[in-house]
C-alpha cells in the first residue's frame, strides 16, 4: 500500500480499515486469519504512529487522512435523494405524411391502442415499484435530536424501522471536536436487531454531531443489504 499516511505498514492499515468498517479485534483477527495477539500488536504500533489514544481513534485518523474531502458540515436531518433530470431536450416528433384527420375506424382504434399502452405502462411501473426494496430509516435516537444531556457517561442509541444486518454499522463523525469519546467500545445490537447502543462520554458545554450512515459510509444496512437513509443526530451536554 504505497504512501500510507502516518508511515503505517500495509498490515497495520489493513487492521485499521477493518475497525473503521465496524470490526472489533476478534472479528478482525478472524477476517485476516491472525491471532488476537498479533492484531493487538499491530494496533499498538498504529496508535504509536498516529498518536491516537485508542485504536478506533487511529482508524478514524487514517480514514480522515485518506478521505480529506469528506465533510457533512452545514447539513441537518436526512440527506436528500438525488433527482434525475427527466427532461430529454428532444423535440416531439409527429407524422407529416398521410391524411390530416383519422378515417372512420382510425380514431376508435387509436383510442383503444393508447388505452392498452397506458394500462401496460401502469402495470409495469407498479410491479417495478413493488419489487424495489425500500431503505431502512431511523425512527428514534437516544439522546433525542436537540436534547441537552448531563456531562459524563452517555449511551447513544439509534433505532431503525426494521431489523438490521448483524455487526454492520456506521457511526460517522464530522469532526473530532463534535464527536463523543467512545474509545474502543463496539456498539451493542438489540435482540430484535433494530437498535444499536454505543457507550461514550460527553463533556460539559460541548455540542455534538453524529451521523448514522452518510454519503460515504453506509454500513447500517437492512437484512436485505439495502443501506439505511443517512440521519444526523445533534445534541449538547450541560
Amino acid at each position: 500500500m504505497p504512501d500510507t499516511p502516518f508511515d503505517l505498514t500495509e498490515k497495520e492499515a489493513t487492521v485499521l480499515h477493518l475497525l473503521a468498517r465496524g470490526h472489533d479485534v476478534k472479528s478482525a483477527a478472524a477476517e485476516l486469519g491472525l491471532s488476537v495477539h498479533t492484531v493487538h500488536e499491530r494496533l499498538r504500533e498504529a496508535r504509536r504512529k498516529t498518536g491516537a489514544s485508542s485504536s478506533r481513534g487511529a482508524a478514524r485518523l487514517l480514514t480522515d487522512a485518506m478521505h480529506p474531502n469528506f465533510s457533512e458540515s452545514g447539513k441537518s436531518g436526512v440527506l436528500p435523494c438525488s433527482i434525475e433530470d427527466q427532461s430529454s431536450g428532444q423535440p416531439r416528433i409527429g407524422a407529416t405524411d398521410g391524411p390530416r384527420f383519422p378515417g372512420r375506424w382510425g380514431m376508435p382504434v387509436m383510442i383503444s391502442a393508447m388505452t392498452t399502452v397506458a394500462i401496460l405502462a401502469a402495470t409495469h411501473v407498479a410491479s417495478g415499484d413493488a419489487a424495489k426494496p425500500t431503505a431502512p430509516h431511523v425512527v428514534s435516537t437516544v439522546p433525542a435530536a436537540g436534547a441537552v444531556v448531563p456531562a459524563g457517561p452517555a449511551t447513544m442509541k439509534v433505532t431503525f424501522d426494521r431489523p438490521m444486518r448483524q455487526g454492520s454499522y456506521s457511526f460517522v463523525r464530522v469532526s473530532p471536536d463534535t464527536y463523543p469519546d467512545c474509545g474502543d467500545n463496539p456498539p451493542v445490537q438489540s435482540a430484535d436487531g433494530r437498535t444499536f447502543a454505543l457507550t461514550c462520554s460527553v463533556r460539559s458545554g460541548k455540542s455534538y454531531e453524529v451521523w448514522f450512515n452518510s454519503s460515504n459510509y453506509r454500513n447500517f444496512t437492512g437484512e436485505d443489504g439495502v443501506p439505511a437513509t443517512p440521519y444526523r443526530l445533534g445534541f449538547r451536554a450541560k
